[in-house]
Parts: C-alpha cells; structure tokens; sequence
C-alpha cells in the first residue's frame, strides 16, 4: 500500500509506492513502505532537521517554512515559496555581542537605544540620545488647546528640558493644560519663556517685529535708502543731524543757535539767537567764503534774480529767450528782437516759482543782474549786448541799440568771433 505524505496545512506533497525510495518531493529522501535499508534515511533526515541543512549551498526543491543554516555566511534563512528570507538575531544587553551577521539587532540595555549591524559595525537606529543625556531632539507631539482642539505640533528638547515648539498653524493657541514656557503657541518656531537665556543667538536676514515695543519692522527708518515719516524726528546729541552721503548737509546746535552747513560749498547758513521761535540777529547764506559777520540781512553768493518759466525745448544757461512758442517761453531766433525777455540763468541768487518743475521742462529766466549770456562775434567790455538770433547774443553796432531791444551790458571782452559765454549785467525792460 503506497505511501501518501501531506503537508502541514493538509495538501498532499506526494504519494510514495511500495519499496521506492523518493528523492524528487522534497530535499530529503523518503523512503515508501517495505524500502530495503530505509534506516539510513530516516536517521539521515534527523540530522538534516537538527542542522537546519547546514551547507554553503542552499536546500534543492524545498517547502514552504523550510530552515537552512548557510555554513559559509553563518545566516538562517527561511524559504518563503521565492526566495531565502534572512532570519537576523536580537540581543538585549549592556555591551555590543559579537559573532554577529548584516541585520542582527542589538538593543543597548544601558544607553536605551536600538542598533542594526551593517556587516562590519552596529548603526544606531535610536533614539539619537542615550539615557544619560536625556530627551534630546526633534519629537512630534500633539497638544491639546483650551477648546479641545488638538495640534500636531514638533517638540524641541534638549537634556530632557523642552527648549521650543514648532507649529504649523497660522493662528496662536492656548495649550490645556498649561506648558511651563509656553502660555500661548505661536505660528512657526519660538522658544520657552521659562528662562530669559533661551534666545536665538547669531545672524539672521530679517525681523517681522523689533525692539521692546513689539514695533514692526516697517515702523523703522532705514541707514541706507530714503524713507519719510509723519511724526517728529528728534535728536539729543548737540552733534545734531547729518543728510548726505559726506554729511554735505548738517544741522547742529549750541545753546540757543542752530547752525546749518553745507560741507560740498564749504559754506554754511547760520541762525543767530533764537528768542520765542524768532530769528534776531544775523542770517548769512555764503559759497565758498565761509560765514559771513556783518550787521543783519542776507547776502548771497551768486547775483541774478530768476524765475522758472515752462519752456517749449530743453533750453541751456545764457540762453536768450521771449515769451512766445508752444509753452511761456522760446529761444530767441531774431537778430535784434525787441522781444527779448530775459536769459536762462546760471545760478540763481534768488529764485521765484521754485517749484514749478526742473530745468529741464521749467529754466530759471534771469531778468535783472550778472549772467552768463551765449554770444557770438567780438564783444568789449561796456558793450550793449543784443540778439543775434538762435538763442544768442552780440554786441549792437552803431545805432542798433533801443531801450526795447537791449539785453545787458557785457562785463567781460571777448576778441573771438566764435560763440562763448560773456558775464554780463542784464536789465529786461
């Protein structure tokens, strides 16, 4: 009667006929009913359990569950149905075990901490802190706020001491129950409050609050670009207020004087005594002199008296102009024109209509005192300056002066015929 051997879950492996021996259903031979020296197999079968088939080379046809022990890599393995799965050892003790394989695991019993060895030494898997240093590390945690609302939030501890919370909320919460630290969560990262020492130390790139006062950042005034304010800006240094790359315009104070300078004119504007908000004494306006100590009034460095008028081109100083063109003012373009109005000025002493726009849209127009004028020809020293078309001037022959066409009276000879600027005393009638 023929043999019939099953598998554990009660599937049939094969069946084995009378005296056979079958070497073919599994990794070990079976031997059927009435098999002449089966002994040795069975014996042999023993041995081979015991073993875990102990050989460099795996089992050939085995079963599901099957143990092989590779003798030349000291590994267990077990066969899953595809392939040898590993079987890797555990060890819980003080010290590291030795004889270990890739993936042996090793739980360190003083430091508190997991270990897998690579084939060569064991790599901590954690936690990254032994025992002794305490909780250290980046550990997520969820909080609970006094609405009973919870929070997934990441917990910064060091030395078993929680040194911040990170959070990925855009709104603040109130953790319940109470954190010693944190009375109130805010967005992002912050620090415990429980000691003052817990700060960020180092470089940062920007501040969305700043100062004691909790002040935005755009509540500042910046070193490096302009900015404006509508409060008062108050200094308490007698230094008093520099403006300009070279400090080329400073304001200072000594006792009831405010002295204004102007560093690039190496001149200055100064106030006297100050009595009830009132100037009382002198005010000096100088160029490169210095200030000027004279008895009250104002003094000027230059020597025309100008306004800004809108002109129809972009017009340059000692230019001869009249009223007319597209806008206020034109160049003139006739030879003795008896519309002249007035000359594009150089540097104003006094200016009027200041504001009106630039030079190059709205020129100051001198009509009376010492310009600069373009002119063309020959000119003495006295003569009587007229147009000579273009936007120039020269010098009026015999019998061509009126009081209508004058433009000034040359203070300077000019022996070329080429055009160049001639100072001059100019009186608009």
């Amino acid at each position: 009667m023929s043999y019939i051997i099953n598998l554990t879950n009660g599937n049939v492996l094969t069946t084995i006929a009378d005296g056979t021996l079958n070497t073919t259903a599994c990794s070990m031979a079976l031997p059927g009913k009435n098999y002449a020296g089966y002994g040795i197999y069975l014996d042999d079968n023993f041995v081979h359990l015991l073993e875990n088939s102990s050989n460099g080379n795996a089992p050939t046809t085995p079963l599901i569950g099957q143990l092989w022990w590779n003798s030349t890599t000291k590994v267990m393995s077990v066969w899953n149905g595809t392939v040898w799965k590993t079987i890797s050892s555990a060890t819980s003790s003080a010290t590291a075990p030795t004889s270990n394989v890739q993936g042996d695991l090793w739980y360190d019993t003083t430091n508190q901490q997991l270990n897998v060895y690579s084939g060569s030494t064991f790599i901590l898997v954690g936690p990254a802190f032994t025992n002794a240093q305490g909780t250290t590390g980046a550990i997520p945690a969820t909080i609970t706020d006094n609405s009973a609302v919870q929070h997934t939030v990441l917990q910064l501890y060091v030395g078993g001491i929680l040194m911040g919370i990170m959070s990925k909320d855009t709104t603040a919460f109130t953790p319940s129950p109470a954190i010693a630290g944190f009375a109130t969560i805010q967005p992002g990262l912050q620090l415990s409050t429980v000691s003052a020492a817990y700060l960020f130390q180092g470089t940062i790139t920007n501040a969305s609050t700043l100062g004691a006062n909790n002040l935005s950042a755009t509540q500042f005034m910046r070193s490096d670009a302009a900015a404006t304010t509508t409060g008062k800006i108050t200094t308490t240094s007698n230094q008093g207020l520099a403006v300009g790359a070279n400090g080329d315009f400073a304001v200072t104070v000594a006792g009831s004087d405010v002295t204004l300078t102007n560093i690039d004119l190496n001149g200055n504007i100064n106030f006297g005594a100050n009595v009830a908000g009132n100037i009382t004494t002198v005010m000096s306006i100088n160029g490169s002199t210095g200030i000027v100590s004279s008895a009250t009034g104002i003094n000027a460095n230059y020597a025309d008296l100008a306004e800004r008028f809108e002109a129809d081109a972009e017009l340059s100083p000692g230019t001869v102009v009249e009223l007319g063109g597209s806008a206020e003012i034109t160049q003139v373009n006739a030879d003795l024109s008896e519309n002249v109005f007035g000359v594009i000025s150089t540097r104003a002493a006094y200016m009027m209509n200041g504001a009106a726009g630039p030079n190059a849209t709205h020129p100051p127009v001198a009509m009376t005192g010492r310009v600069p004028v373009r002119t063309i020809g020959q000119v003495r020293k006295g003569d009587r300056l007229v147009s000579a078309g273009n936007g120039l001037a020269r010098a009026a022959k015999t019998g061509e002066a009126t009081a209508f066409n004058v433009i000034g009276r040359a203070l300077r000879d000019k022996v070329d015929e080429s055009e160049a600027y001639v100072e001059a005393i100019v009186t608009i009638k």
